[in-house]
């Protein structure tokens, strides 16, 4: 399925990791929504922040940075 998955998503990364019987799941949300929901890991770990160049000394530091300003 992960290479169904990047083609319909349009992903070229290669650092995305879509598990084999886990990846596509089914839900309700609050407001009684069906939804469907694609679950995978990002691999690549960034060495810096993109948006102010701060280095990561460990993944702490770039959780405290996780939304670009």
């Amino acid at each position: 399925m992960d290479k169904c998955t990047r083609e319909l998503l349009g992903f070229q990364d290669e650092s995305l990791i879509f598990e084999k019987d886990r990846w596509f799941s089914r839900g309700v949300d609050k407001k009684n929504r069906k939804f469907n929901r694609i679950d995978g890991l990002y691999a690549k770990v960034p060495t810096h922040c993109e948006s102010c160049g701060v280095l990561f000394q460990s993944s702490a530091d770039y959780y405290k940075h996780g939304t670009i300003a």
